[in-house]
């Protein structure tokens, strides 16, 4: 990926991306809530990566990730970190032999692997805690962040679509 001077700029724009998105997700006081519940942005922006770069990328992106959405949540395993990293690995993969990369197929993704975090979370803090009932958590918990992640989905992709269109548009021109 990073064989060309330009392509070193693709790489701080996702290092911009992951610390904006890293505060808007962590820091309460830029009031980006839902409900008291906060998006998922990093997993969103670990998608995102793995539809333009290539699956090694994606899987090292995804850890990093994951690693710092661990920083936000009470949960003490890394089940973000692996869960990002495996994600990232096999989405990239998957575009490469048969999906699409399209908006539809980004939002269907991220949405599905949205509420599979959201429902080992659950599980996690049911093993080593008790929790609310599922019912409970369900409308409380994983239905606000559920939703409120998918608002931006939209802007997360666009904006990795239009910078990746322009270094690829640069980069065919040298």
């Amino acid at each position: 990926m990073f064989s060309r001077p330009r392509s070193y700029w693709k790489f701080i724009l996702y290092v911009i991306m992951t610390l904006v998105c890293f505060l808007l997700q962590s820091v309460p006081a830029f009031g980006v809530r839902f409900l008291g519940c906060a998006p998922s942005l990093l997993l969103l922006l670990t998608v995102g990566v793995a539809f333009f770069e290539t699956p090694d990328f994606a899987a090292w992106f995804g850890l990093i990730a994951g690693l710092l959405s661990q920083l936000t949540t009470a949960v003490l395993a890394a089940t973000d970190a692996i869960l990002f990293m495996f994600a990232g690995y096999f989405i990239a993969a998957a575009l490469e032999v048969f999906l699409q990369r399209k908006f539809l197929v980004y939002i269907y993704v991220s949405l599905g692997l949205v509420l599979l975090q959201q429902i080992l979370d659950y599980l996690y803090h049911l093993v080593l805690w008790e929790r609310l009932p599922f019912a409970g958590a369900l409308i409380n918990q994983m239905l606000p962040i559920f939703f409120f992640t998918g608002l931006f989905a939209f802007p997360i992709y666009w904006i990795l679509w239009r910078y990746d269109r322009k270094f690829r548009e640069k980069e065919e021109l040298l």
